[in-house]
């Protein structure tokens, strides 16, 4: 009989708490700095009140990765949770975030099997990744081959976004000072895509309706024709045009599951108000 395994992510992934409830998967929160407090991502601050703070507030969030105790007390209580054997932790890529860094020290601080996994991913494209190691653990995969399911989505994924300024990117140093440039100098509309773990500009247009027509163009490229399994959309307190975005995606790739949902607070420090984006996941 194949060893009970608990699975663990970040906050990054972006699946709703109810989601992830269904789905047995255990999500430690990030951290939003604001006003002399630390915030647990989804915890201690929620989306609509964190959205409507940052439009208002000239104080600037920060936000700080997830730290060892944190997943160490995670680890524990999961594992007691579910009966389990194992963990496996999948969390966001360790160039956008040092909370891989985080959970592989934890690694070290218990005395049960851990498999860590640094997923190259952001959002909702960690969030599939865990989603299909959850259906593999369901369906009885040990710990290796939840990890291999895992690892495998997470190398079939597209994150691409659009967000209204990249100010909040370079404040907290995911772009570069000349990829800024390069689209604030000429007041261009960025769409962004996640490529390798690390943000990448796709192309700069001149207005916000065509920076989220290309949201799918863009994302259709990369798919190149073949067959996507599923869709998901993230709004940073942009929900009418994310509702667009997301019933086009889900006219044009026709997935077998999509999902829509706010920006996790986190996210929202990074990407700003007004941040759209489209995560797809294409077939094996």
């Amino acid at each position: 009989m194949a060893a009970r395994t608990a699975l663990i992510t970040d906050s990054t992934c972006n699946l709703p708490p109810e989601l992830a409830r269904e789905r047995g998967i255990h999500v430690v929160p990030l951290y939003v700095v604001w006003g002399g407090q630390s915030l647990r991502d989804g915890v201690d601050i929620q989306e609509r009140e964190f959205y409507a703070r940052l439009r208002a507030s000239s104080d600037i969030p920060k936000t700080s990765q997830a730290t060892p105790q944190d997943f160490v007390t995670a680890f524990q209580q999961a594992r007691e949770t579910d009966g389990a054997d194992e963990v496996v932790c999948a969390v966001v890529s360790s160039e956008l975030s040092g909370t891989y860094a985080s959970a592989m020290m934890a690694q070290s601080m218990v005395d049960f099997p851990v498999h860590v996994i640094d997923t190259r991913q952001v959002s909702w494209t960690l969030g599939h990744a865990v989603l299909s190691g959850a259906a593999a653990r369901d369906q009885g995969a040990g710990p290796d081959e939840i990890v291999s399911a895992i690892r495998e989505t997470a190398a079939r994924q597209q994150l691409v976004f659009t967000i209204n300024s990249l100010e909040h990117l370079k404040r907290g140093g995911r772009i570069s000072s000349s990829k800024l440039f390069f689209g604030s100098a000429l007041n261009l509309k960025p769409v962004l895509l996640v490529r390798d773990g690390v943000i990448e500009p796709a192309i700069n247009v001149r207005t916000r309706k065509r920076a989220l027509e290309h949201l799918g163009k863009v994302a259709a490229q990369v798919v190149d024709g073949r067959r996507v399994v599923r869709v998901s959309v993230l709004h940073a307190d942009a929900e009418e045009e994310g509702r667009a975005v997301f019933e086009q995606a889900c006219a044009q790739f026709r997935p077998a599951e999509s999902y829509f949902a706010y920006a996790t607070t986190v996210l929202g420090v990074h990407a700003g108000p007004g941040a759209v984006g489209i995560a797809v996941e294409w077939e094996a």
